[in-house]
This record gives C-alpha cells, sequence and structure tokens, in this order.
C-alpha cells in the first residue's frame, strides 16, 4: 500500500471497495482505512469494524491475514493517538511490532515507526518522536518506496526545524544558509520533485527555518504545503502549517489575511473531534479575539484551549497556549499574571528547545518585567532572547527586543547605547523597533509602538515628533479598527467562535459584545470623556502645555500625558488642535472655552 494518496486517488480506492465482493472486500476496506486514519478517523475506524466482522466469513492463509491485521493495528494506533487515547495507542503499537518482523520487511518497521512519531507526539516525547522519524528513515533507505523515503526525510526536517536551526553565521542572508551544503540547504524543495509528499514536507520545513527570518516568504511555503499536505490526507499537519501561515502574517500585522489562513484550518479541526488539534485551534482563536480588542473573550478561550490540552503531557502546543495567554493578560492590564503565565510557557519552550518561540517569550517577559520595575529580571530575559536572535538570525525578533530594550531604558537609569543620537535611549530603542520592521518584508507598524514613540518624544520635550508619530499611530489605529467594525459578527463566526460561545455556555455575553462590538464608530467616537479627560480638555483648549496642564491639576507630567492619550483616542484626534476641534463638533467643551 502507498502512503498517501492524492484525493483523486482516494476516489479510487471508494471505487474499488464499491466493486469489491468476497474476500477482495477485506483487502480493499483496509487500504481505504489506511488512507482515512488521518483524513476522516470516524470513517477509518467505522471501515475497520466492517473488515473484522467480515473475516469470520472469509478466512485467510496466515500470512495475509497477519499483515491485514498488522496495518489495521497501525491504523488503531494513529486514530487512538490522534484522540489522545494514548494507552490504547501504545497498546495497538504494540500488536503491530508483535506481528512483524523487521529484518524481512523494513516498510513495515518503517511505518510502525511512523505511527510511533505520531504517538510520540501526542504524549509530549520529543526525544522519542524523533528517534521514530530516524528509525523510519532508516528502514525506509532499505525499500524502494521515494515518497516513503522522502515523507520521513521531510517530517524530520520539519521536527529539526522547529528545534534546531544551525546558527547563522556572522553577515549570512537566508539564501546563503540555503545554499552552503548545511542543514538548511537540505530544507530547500527539490528542483526535479515529482512527489507532491515530499515537496509539501520539504516546503514546510523551508517555511519553518524563514518564519522569524522573512516572514512573507515563511507564510506562502505554509500555505502552500498545507494544501499540498490536504490533498494527501495529512489533515492534522495541514491544519497546524495553515496556522503557522497565519502567525506569520499576525507578526506582519496584516489580520485580515491570518484571518484568510485561519478559516478554513479551523473548520477542518473542529470536524476532526481531535482533542490536541481543538485546542491548538482554540488557542488561535483567543489569540485573534486578543487582537480584535476583545480581551476578557480572550481570556475565556485561551482557558478554555489550556484545559482541552491537559487530555494529553504539556508539549508546545501547551506552551503556545500559555504564551498567548500571557499576551492577553497584558492587554487586560494584568501585567503580574502575565508574568507567571509566562514562565511556564518559556519553561516548555526551553525544555523543548524551541529557540524560535523561546527567543519570542524570552523578550516580551523582559519588556513585561520592566513595565512592573523588575529590571535585573528583565535583563537576564533579554539577554537569553538576544542570544538566541544573534545565533540563529531571527531578524523579525529584533522588533521585540528593541521594544523591550526600550521599556527597560524608560524604566531604569542604564547606560545609553554607544554612538547614540537620539534625545534618550528610550526613543533610540524604540526607533530601532520601528527602522528594523520596516526592513521586514510585509510589515506593517503597530499602532502601540508608534503611540509609544509619540509619548518618548513627548518626554523628552519635542513635541513636533510627538505629534508626528501621534497622528501617524491613530491613522494605523483608524486602519485597525477599521478592520475590526467592518463586520465583527462575521469575522468571529468566520472563526468559529459563534460554535464554540454555544458549547461553553457562553453564548449570551458572547452575543451581547458583539452587539455593542457592531456599533458605529461614529457613535462610539461620541463616547463622553471622564471627569478627569474633561479637565484636562478644558486646560488643553486654553492652549497649556502638558506641564502647566499637569500644575494647575495637582499631577505629574506622566498622568496628563496619558490623560491626553485617552482624550485623543476617545476623540479619534492626531493632533492637540485636532482634539480641540472634535471636543467643540461634540459638544464637550464649555461655552466660553
Amino acid at each position: 500500500m502507498k502512503y498517501l494518496v492524492s484525493e483523486q486517488e482516494l476516489r479510487g480506492l471508494e471505487l474499488a471497495l464499491d466493486a469489491a465482493v468476497g474476500a477482495a472486500r477485506l483487502p480493499a476496506l483496509l487500504a481505504l482505512a489506511w488512507q482515512l486514519r488521518q483524513r476522516d478517523s470516524q470513517r477509518a475506524l467505522g471501515l475497520l469494524a466492517e473488515m473484522k466482522r467480515r473475516l469470520p466469513r472469509y478466512p485467510l492463509p496466515a500470512e495475509a491475514l497477519s499483515r491485514l491485521m498488522l496495518w489495521a493495528a497501525l491504523v488503531e494506533c494513529e486514530v487512538a493517538a490522534l484522540r489522545c487515547q494514548l494507552d490504547e495507542s501504545q497498546a495497538w503499537l504494540d500488536a503491530a511490532r508483535a506481528a512483524l518482523d523487521p529484518a524481512a520487511d523494513g516498510q513495515a518497521a518503517g511505518d510502525a515507526c511512523m505511527a510511533e512519531a505520531c504517538l510520540a507526539k501526542a504524549l509530549g516525547q520529543r526525544d522519542r518522536e524523533l528517534l521514530a522519524l530516524e528509525r523510519a528513515q532508516a528502514f525506509y533507505a532499505g525499500c524502494s518506496d521515494p515518497q516513503r523515503i522522502g515523507l520521513a526525510q521531510g517530517l524530520l526536517r520539519c521536527e529539526r526545524g522547529v528545534t534546531q536551526i544551525r546558527p547563522a553565521k556572522a553577515g549570512e542572508t537566508v539564501a546563503d544558509a540555503l545554499a552552503d551544503g548545511g542543514p538548511l540547504a537540505s530544507m530547500a524543495p527539490a528542483d526535479a520533485c515529482t512527489d507532491a509528499a515530499t515537496e509539501a514536507v520539504n516546503a514546510a520545513a523551508q517555511a519553518y527555518a524563514l518564519c522569524m527570518r522573512a516572514p512573507a516568504e515563511a507564510a506562502a511555503l505554509f500555505t502552500r504545503a498545507a494544501q499540498l499536505c490536504l490533498d494527501l490526507g495529512l489533515v492534522r499537519f495541514s491544519c497546524i502549517l495553515s496556522m503557522n501561515a497565519s502567525n506569520c502574517k499576525l507578526e506582519l500585522g496584516d489580520l485580515e489575511q491570518a484571518s484568510q489562513c485561519f478559516e478554513a484550518a479551523a473548520e477542518r479541526a473542529r470536524n476532526t473531534g481531535w482533542p490536541q488539534l481543538m485546542g491548538m485551534t482554540q488557542t488561535q482563536v483567543g489569540r485573534v479575539l486578543r487582537l480584535l480588542g476583545r480581551g476578557q473573550e480572550s481570556l475565556q478561550v485561551l482557558n478554555q484551549a489550556l484545559v482541552q490540552l491537559r487530555v494529553a503531557p504539556a508539549g508546545l502546543a501547551t506552551a503556545f497556549a500559555c504564551s498567548e495567554l500571557a499576551f492577553t493578560l497584558t492587554e487586560v492590564e494584568r501585567p503580574l499574571d502575565s508574568i507567571e503565565v509566562m514562565k511556564e510557557a518559556i519553561r516548555l519552550y526551553r525544555l523543548w528547545g524551541s529557540h524560535v518561540n523561546l527567543a519570542l517569550a524570552s523578550a516580551r517577559q523582559a519588556r513585561a518585567l520592566a513595565s512592573v520595575g523588575r529590571i535585573s529580571e528583565a535583563l537576564v530575559e533579554l539577554e537569553e532572547a538576544q542570544t538566541l536572535v544573534a545565533q540563529h538570525g531571527y531578524a523579525a525578533l529584533t522588533v521585540d527586543i528593541n521594544e523591550a530594550l526600550a521599556e527597560v531604558h524608560r524604566r531604569s537609569k542604564q547606560p545609553p547605547p554607544p554612538g547614540m543620537t537620539a534625545p534618550t535611549a528610550t526613543i533610540h530603542y524604540a526607533q530601532c523597533a520601528l527602522n528594523q520592521g520596516m526592513d521586514i518584508q510585509g510589515w506593517k507598524p503597530p499602532p502601540a509602538l508608534l503611540d509609544y514613540l509619540a509619548d518618548a518624544w513627548a518626554d523628552a520635550d519635542h513635541m513636533a515628533q510627538a505629534y508626528s508619530y501621534s497622528r501617524m499611530a491613530r491613522l494605523a489605529d483608524q486602519q485597525d479598527r477599521a478592520l475590526k467594525l467592518n463586520d465583527p459578527r462575521a469575522m468571529l463566526q468566520l472563526l468559529g467562535y459563534h460554535r464554540l460561545s454555544a458549547a461553553t455556555g457562553m453564548q449570551e455575553s458572547g452575543e451581547s459584545t458583539l452587539l455593542a462590538a457592531s456599533e458605529p464608530v461614529a457613535q462610539q467616537s461620541a463616547e463622553l470623556l471622564s471627569a478627569k479627560e474633561q479637565a484636562v480638555l478644558q486646560l488643553l483648549a486654553r492652549n497649556y502645555s502638558n506641564k502647566e496642564i499637569a500644575q494647575s491639576l495637582g499631577v505629574s507630567a506622566e498622568t496628563i500625558k496619558w490623560r491626553l492619550k485617552g482624550v485623543f483616542s476617545k476623540l479619534e484626534a492626531g493632533s492637540r488642535k485636532h482634539a480641540v476641534i472634535r471636543a467643540r463638533t461634540l459638544g464637550l467643551l464649555a461655552a466660553n472655552v
């Protein structure tokens, strides 16, 4: 039997089964069940059940029966692993290995190793998974099956690509790394590749190598690999690759494209009923909800994802869910909780050797620690992140590194960097974050970073630059808001959130939130200011400076800066003058002002 077949070949197997009668129906049932094991596991089990019911009526020679039951056990093993029935999966793997002779049948022995890799992944046993793939590759080397050989090699490259990409050399580009014959070179798709399975896993492996070097290229590769894997019945791997494509788009700030990448994968994951895959999908829904500004809903979804992922030992899926939960906790202004949750994510990333995720988590943890004044801890996290970025060439992460450095310098008195020309180190590093982001193909500056720069320039009393960045931030924020308010109900339904709400008893609260989010932008803009913001606005309209406003109200200049930020946001204003004009239009200023 082929290890994988295309959708067209699958239809041929279905027709063959329809035509098969008597004893010939037994291998036809097995052949179709084998190809459905990672496409439609419920249907695969139904076919196996029919095969076992028919066996007593059609006795087979001992050797033929043994081979039939061998692959049936491997189907059961993989399906049970996907369903997180881990003890049952191990029992089926043991049964399969008891029925084979590795020395006589390398193909069957390799297939058993591939099934073991599936089980090991569900168990979170990283070393066992890699060893199983290595053993599968060794067994397949002795048989003449290019698809199995290419698939085992490619999957091993993918798994190693997540954690063991070789460090970049000084001044080396990605193209150099792919061309020099090193590990990354073997990840590039072969020029004359004719096997879709090999092409798919090689494209995926190359994408893993590029995800934090060139995220736009990685997204395209992940998308292509996901489609190829889907056609071959690797539904779980296809969904994961689609989610990785979505993540690359999110890192570039392209929420719309990210949602499109994710939509079909989310639907497929729900239809499988596989707990870990559904938990991973739920994590992604939580992430998108956070980016849509729905922090409390994001918290609920991410906590549910972590509950669902507990059906198996903690692995990378749990680490990713923890890191997303930490980011959301930061968004809803619970920094101390965020730091504690991120510690668990970092522990798991370190345990699994996931360097790219560890670097990202450490950089963001450093910023969170700095924001609450824990500078020494922040510097430790920054050192680890910087080391990993330097070793592996994760260009996209230099943005997060510099944002963290800006916050460290904002909260403490650290020596300025050599050759600094900016008024403060905070401005220097925030500007570096912006400049380095702009060098990444497809990257969009987030409003939060532009706001940060506006605040930093205002602190340095360079108001022209502050206003300029504030205007850019408002424009970016308006673009984001236009996407978020375009049709939030439809977008969340697209992501399957409506089903999630109904399944978890959140329908009522989720519905009211969606209705509130659907209000027109103009109505939101007219939201009344707080009493303190109103007081600031009255003095702003009299052309008071920040310092004068602070002195008049008896608060610090930092407090005034943040209140003005709230005023600008609520009035959708890009400057002090614009804020006053908007306030007059909305009737928010006293008649004599």
